[in-house]
């Protein structure tokens, strides 16, 4: 599997986000996420948030023409499919373009080159193998596609000063990622940058997110003075890459193809394939997928097409 012992199943990951307890670092990712959305063409384009957890991001890209939310955890996605639908009780024909899909990112069950846009947020310090994804990425976006990515930043500022002052072991310099806990992998930004590169992704921007981040700060001088503060480091500071998280923007490379989508809404069952043998012979029925070429058949329950595993 794809994921590092965090498939969310047993934890409801919007309590992470309740009460405001992260308000600070919400508002400090939708202002770094809308920066680089900024003038993208989102008509008829072909959207991919993966790893979207319950959907906290959807406003921030629900004008895509067909919207896909992949993440691990059924439990999420559940929770997603809720949000948006609530959120999008009047617009019947919107929501009949958005997608929900449990998978492993390490193998998505999505044809090459047909992606327009894809997004990952706070989701590759879960993965054992960050190359395999981006691998991935490189090969289910068209070229010149966008890919938008956040990631936890080992050389942010509060880690350089403990390490200075002999308080953490770690370097933050280096291009090792660092582990935290038994889930979490912090990155240099080079690293993420060589990567990409090495997939023939070119990094346009980098954005350093949640700047602020210290609890006493958000006690005082408190979240609208931090929000204040926040926007004048993007615009300003950003260079330093100094934060806790780091968002980019890249475009991919590469020889010209035909890609799948065109100008048209995407039906979904015209992009997928099959995680075993990766071939375009899925038939769909009201609850299942069965592949034609290998005999793999897959789940669907309650809108949500269920990758991970076959019956």
């Amino acid at each position: 599997m794809g994921f590092r012992k965090s498939d969310y199943e047993s934890y409801d990951y919007s309590q992470f986000w309740k009460d405001n307890k992260r308000l600070y670092e919400d508002r400090a990712e939708r202002l770094a996420l809308r920066k680089l959305l900024a003038g993208v063409d989102r008509d008829n384009k072909l959207f991919f948030d993966i790893g979207c957890g319950y959907g906290r991001l959807f406003n921030e890209y629900k004008d895509f023409g067909t919207i896909v939310l992949v993440d691990y955890s059924i439990k999420n996605l559940r929770s997603a499919k809720n949000k948006i639908e609530t959120f999008l009780k009047n617009d019947p024909e919107k929501l009949s373009s958005i997608y929900f899909i449990a998978a492993d990112a390490a193998s998505l069950p999505v044809k090459s080159n047909c992606a327009d846009v894809i997004l990952t947020v706070r989701m590759i310090h879960h993965l054992d193998n960050p190359e395999k994804y981006f691998n991935e990425v490189a090969r289910i976006l068209q070229v010149e596609g966008l890919y938008f990515l956040e990631f936890a930043n080992k050389r942010n500022l509060k880690n350089i000063l403990r390490f200075t002052a002999g308080r953490m072991d770690t370097s933050p310099f280096n291009l090792i990622p660092s582990q935290i806990g038994e889930t979490i992998l912090n990155f240099h930004p080079k690293h993420i940058v060589n990567l990409l590169k090495r997939r023939n992704f070119t990094v346009k921007k980098l954005i350093s997110a949640s700047n602020f981040r210290l609890s006493i700060l958000k006690k005082f001088p408190g979240t609208k003075t931090l929000i204040f503060l926040e926007k004048i480091y993007q615009k300003l500071f950003s260079f330093a890459l100094f934060g806790p998280s780091v968002f980019l923007k890249s475009v991919l490379s590469g020889p010209e193809h035909e890609g799948t989508t065109g100008n048209k809404k995407v039906v979904l069952k015209d992009i997928l394939i099959c995680t075993s043998c990766g071939k375009d012979s899925l038939l769909f029925s009201k609850n299942k997928i069965e592949c034609k070429n290998c005999g793999r058949v897959f789940i669907k329950e309650n809108g949500i097409y269920n990758f991970k595993m076959s019956v």
